[in-house]
């Protein structure tokens, strides 16, 4: 069944990909409708954390936040959809980095980076940041339980050489590298509480 919705789920995400951007984003405004409109997506949950975080501003304000917040959403995600076809040099076109000087002068320091982020503006395409760094970049993932679609997403945020490790693997990975004297940019996107059953980490104390 896995392999039977990935099968039909392709070929409609490769044609997504592909359309040109003025009608990319006219298909992110029309998915927009559908998530907030007519499926109203987490759409109380939204609210209520609006509420929480601006309990100064009018509901006509939260309203428009929200509004926009889902707009933005479906960007992100088509987003990562067009990086199946995008090309390098579209992506460096529209993807621009403005203070790389910051980072090489930590690259000058010889230790690994750390590097975070959040889910916000289009960064489902920093895995371009791979073309100007002169460490192993590696991206921390949470893996899909569909495995055909796992590999997709691998694929696609691999496409610029950034290694894909999922949360599992982070600190093996780190350890590892460490170990090897194999300096590195790991990236995490951190805006996100963890649950519950995943702040602990258990480590062999006496061997």
């Amino acid at each position: 069944m896995r392999l039977i919705i990935y099968l039909i789920a392709y070929p409609l995400l490769w044609c997504i990909s592909i359309l040109p951007f003025p009608l990319f984003y006219l298909f992110s405004d029309f998915t927009y409708l559908i998530v907030y409109h007519l499926i109203g997506y987490r759409k109380q949950t939204v609210r209520q954390n609006l509420a929480l975080a601006f309990p100064d501003l009018s509901s006509i304000e939260r309203l428009e936040i929200e509004k926009k917040s889902y707009h933005h959403l479906c960007d992100m995600f088509l987003e990562m959809i067009k990086t199946m076809t995008i090309s390098k040099k579209e992506i460096s076109k529209r993807f621009v980095f403005t203070n790389l000087e910051v980072y090489k002068t930590l690259e000058e320091q010889d230790k690994s980076i750390a590097m975070m982020l959040a889910h916000y503006a289009s960064y489902e395409w920093v895995i371009s940041m791979n073309s100007y760094i002169n460490f192993s970049g590696f991206a921390i993932y949470k893996k899909i339980n569909n495995p055909y679609f796992d590999k997709l997403v691998r694929g696609i945020r691999s496409k610029f050489k950034a290694t894909l490790i999922t949360t599992k693997e982070t600190i093996p990975t780190i350890v590892k590298n460490n170990k090897h004297n194999k300096l590195s940019l790991y990236g995490f996107a951190s805006d996100q509480s963890p649950m519950i059953s995943s702040t602990h980490h258990w480590q062999t104390l006496w061997g």
